[in-house]
């Protein structure tokens, strides 16, 4: 038994043959491995400058350094709170509802049984993804706005005595950035739970049928399930981004009366370093929210192992 595994360890090639077997794969893997090296890893050299004191007539090598003090200056900042407050609050509604209309609108694009209105719905579907986030802003603006639409059919209709300024209304503010990522991006976002759905061996819904399951039952007691470690790998994924809250939608829809509620990290990252030349400040916050990102997606990880043995490790 031994000898044979010996033989058997001995016919194997080692690592370096095996590299040297196969260099016209490795070949294509170079310019992979460089485009990684130059936009992903050297570019994180530079987060030396949270430590430092960065003026830019002196760079990497001559700023002063500081320590910890621009994460002290933000962590002590009575805004800091605010920020984090409405960074994973409007991030949090955004994973939920987004997660939970691209599964409703996948199942129900299922249920289509022909293929021709199947195929029209998933296309419109996809179009507002890209359409640019200027161009959805401003679409929501108009459509929100005092004069807009939507406030002149509330009045025609007796709903409303007076306009109703949705975009002032602070809390209002989150659930309107809600509703535009999900428009946005559901289509998009369904792409995989279809693709999920769709893997699902049809027998089993055939038995199911057969046994007198309705269409609503062989959906929650054989979709649902099915569906479940695809959205679990996915919340795990996603979980890294809560701490980010977005940026351009934010930037793009802000207004100053429900800056209290609009203004997060990302946004004021960009104002700090960019309109105060604060870089070192904001180069800390970026890599205070990289810290907290990978802590999250660990966290996540662990619960979902634990709770429904699905994980990404």
């Amino acid at each position: 038994m031994s000898g044979g595994v010996e033989e058997a360890r001995g016919r194997r090639p080692g690592r370096g043959r095996r590299f040297l077997s196969q260099w016209r794969f490795q070949l294509v893997l170079v310019p992979v491995t460089i485009w990684a090296l130059v936009f992903f890893y050297l570019p994180a050299a530079g987060n030396i400058i949270a430590f430092q004191d960065y003026r830019l007539d002196k760079g990497y090598l001559r700023s002063s350094f500081v320590g910890l003090k621009h994460f002290a200056d933000f962590l002590q900042n009575q805004l800091t709170l605010v920020l984090l407050r409405n960074t994973l609050a409007m991030s949090f509604l955004g994973l939920i509802s987004g997660t939970v209309a691209a599964i409703v609108f996948a199942i129900l694009l299922n249920e289509i049984v022909r293929s021709a209105p199947k195929r029209v719905v998933q296309t419109v579907s996809y179009l507002p993804y890209f359409v640019s986030m200027a161009i959805c802003a401003n679409l929501f603006i108009q459509l929100l706005s005092r004069t807009g639409p939507i406030n002149q059919m509330l009045l025609s209709a007796g709903l409303s005595d007076k306009p109703i300024p949705f975009l002032e209304i602070g809390p209002l503010f989150w659930w309107i950035l809600t509703l535009q990522g999900v428009w946005k991006n559901v289509g998009w976002n369904a792409i995989i739970y279809i693709a999920a759905i769709t893997s699902i061996d049809p027998q089993i819904f055939e038995a199911a049928y057969a046994d007198g399951a309705g269409r609503t039952r062989r959906i929650w007691h054989i979709t649902l399930p099915l569906l479940l470690p695809t959205v679990a790998i996915l919340l795990i994924l996603n979980s890294g981004y809560l701490i980010m809250g977005g940026f351009e939608q934010q930037l793009l829809m802000f207004n100053p009366v429900v800056m209290d509620y609009a203004e997060v990290l990302q946004t004021y990252v960009y104002k700090r370093g960019i309109g105060h030349q604060q870089y070192s400040f904001a180069a800390a916050v970026n890599l205070f929210q990289s810290v907290v990102s990978v802590t999250i997606i660990l966290v996540v990880n662990r619960l979902f192992k634990q709770f429904t043995e699905s994980s990404i490790w």
